[in-house]
């Protein structure tokens, strides 16, 4: 079984192109949500309205699950997550000496979720291949580990753009040669990876959206503070509270050529 784990961005929206055009074989595209108020708004929009639509006229199975609640059908937030959990933060903050966090939204809300799925839709001992959206420019990246056994299968990590030598701004070419508008960046909107100019780009475009981000950082060190007795923790490579972090950058009006630094793509 050849699986692909696509988090709606544009290697992914590259990858089933390529699948629909019958270059790559892969059955099933599996999107993890981590949630509706954690994910990027616009991603999830991109991918009700375009690429659903687009996976089913090319007739390529697109499946969308989320976190259940264990013991439970309740569906699991990564936003609601953060505040439920009173001594670990999920997300990679970053510390007092800039170094990230534990990345526990990503093994937890992602690649535990499509594992599950395939063990859900396989049986057991099948070999799966599970395709990830990485590209040339982003390599390093890349995590080239031998085969393991997960939950009753053997999974396999392969990176198919990486074999067709893509970069990334290849993936954006093939995507408006298709006829369909490039997808915005795939990730949660308050992502500590956030490069700083997405961050400026939200703040001047997504207000209410960049204030919710400010505010869980606020709740994340007030908690920290009166709970934990710990340092403050940051969104922002600058290592300053979010809002005085981003006012104080210039704004730029062209950021499309920006590489992304987010766990999924």
């Amino acid at each position: 079984m050849r699986v692909f784990s696509t988090g709606g961005g544009v290697q992914s929206t590259a990858a089933l192109i390529l699948a629909a055009r019958g270059e790559i074989e892969y059955q099933v595209f599996v999107f993890a949500n981590t949630g509706d108020d954690s994910e990027n708004p616009d991603t999830l929009s991109y991918i009700e309205e375009i690429a659903l639509p687009y996976a089913k006229a090319a007739g390529v199975e697109f499946v969308e699950v989320q976190k259940l609640r264990q013991g439970k059908y309740e569906k699991q937030t990564l936003y609601g997550e953060i505040h439920r959990r009173k001594r670990s933060v999920m997300i990679p903050v970053r510390m007092s000496n800039g170094a990230p966090g534990n990345r526990a939204c990503t093994i937890d809300f992602k690649i535990r979720v499509v594992d599950k799925w395939i063990a859900e839709n396989t049986e057991k001992g099948t070999d799966v291949w599970v395709g990830l959206g990485i590209t040339t420019d982003e390599f390093h990246r890349a995590r080239f580990a031998e085969p393991e056994q997960v939950r009753g299968f053997t999974k396999r990590i392969e990176y198919p753009l990486i074999d067709l030598r893509m970069s990334r701004q290849d993936c954006m070419n093939m995507i408006a040669s298709e006829g369909l508008p490039v997808p915005p960046r795939s990730a949660c909107y308050f992502c500590p990876f956030h490069r700083r100019e997405e961050w400026i780009r939200m703040r001047n475009a997504k207000p209410d959206l960049f204030q919710k981000a400010v505010e869980l950082e606020r709740f994340i060190n007030h908690r920290r503070e009166a709970v934990l007795r710990k340092d403050k923790v940051w969104f922002h490579q600058a290592l300053r509270p979010l809002e005085e972090a981003v006012g104080m950058q210039m704004t730029f009006d062209d950021l499309d050529n920006c590489e992304s630094g987010y766990c999924m793509v």
